[in-house]
């Protein structure tokens, strides 16, 4: 038994289509998703499209949530400021209906229960939250107080588009990276496959990291020939950048900018440069 775990998208066609030719070869049984299926890289319908064909199982992201409630009642500050918020609002402007309806249906969390084999929980962030995640430099105490109440012994989280496999007793906790912009400085198009096998112990999970090449020349004519680069700007040249790189640079700088005067903040045309004056590998703003 093999199953795939596919997580942070964001968007990006090339890198899942990638995946997707890598999966053929590599006999699994089912695809499951872990959230942020859109945002940041403009083939947002093409994305769902793909995902709408292939029937996997998914969950809910940050993102995806966020997408889903941009034009309804349900949208809340900080996500009602739509220049703050570029990348989001158009997503949401240029995402068929249909697509918008599957997110807004999208659950926050999957039990994977199979015969014989330790059952899995799969969610975005951590339970109850979907904006925080568990980084590999997260202290044991927090992780466990982020898992409290999950009762399987096995996670599948993702969010932190970072690749982690890591034991907080009583868990094991999976991460397989982002498929559409890696955080780890790996510009591969990155998945996680779980495979079960038998040892002293019974059945167990082992994983396998896979990491896909996929053509990133294809990447900037797409956000321009989109209208993404057009109607986001500096955001949207941020967002290019984190997906040529590899590097968390999108997010990160969304860390910095909390902690920016009003003036600064309100500008993000000259918030980017200044950010990148200052951050980028070795010099994030970011906080576990």
């Amino acid at each position: 038994m093999r199953l795939a775990f596919l997580a942070d998208i964001h968007g990006n066609l090339p890198a899942l289509e990638a995946v997707v030719a890598d999966l053929r070869g590599q006999g699994v049984d089912q695809v499951y998703l872990a959230g942020d299926q859109v945002n940041r890289v403009p083939w947002n319908n093409e994305v769902m499209d793909l995902i709408a064909d292939a029937g996997w199982p998914a969950i809910v992201g940050n993102h995806d949530l966020v997408v889903g409630r941009i034009f309804t009642p349900n949208n809340t500050p900080p996500f009602t400021n739509r220049d703050r918020f570029r990348s989001l609002w158009w997503t949401a402007s240029t995402l068929a209906p249909r697509h918008l309806a599957v997110l807004r249906r999208l659950p926050a969390a999957r039990r994977i229960a199979l015969p014989g084999l330790p059952p899995i929980r799969l969610f975005h962030g951590i339970p109850e939250n979907l904006f925080t995640g568990i980084y590999p430099e997260t202290d044991d105490a927090t992780v466990r107080r982020r898992l409290s109440g999950v009762a399987e012994p096995v996670i599948v989280c993702a969010h932190t588009h970072r690749p982690l496999a890591r034991t907080v007793a009583p868990w094991t906790i999976y991460n397989g990276g982002s498929v559409g912009l890696p955080y780890n400085g790996d510009t591969l198009a990155q998945y996680l496959i779980l495979e079960a096998e038998h040892g002293r112990g019974g059945w167990a999970w082992r994983p396998i990291f896979r990491h896909v090449d996929y053509d990133h020349s294809v990447l900037r004519p797409a956000y321009a020939a989109s209208g993404m680069m057009a109607a986001t700007g500096a955001m949207g040249e941020l967002h290019l950048l984190t997906a040529e790189s590899g590097h968390p640079y999108s997010s990160d700088f969304g860390v910095w900018l909390r902690d920016q005067p009003d003036a600064v903040r309100a500008d993000l045309d000259r918030a980017v440069p200044l950010y990148l004056a200052v951050h980028g590998p070795g010099t994030w703003a970011f906080a576990v």
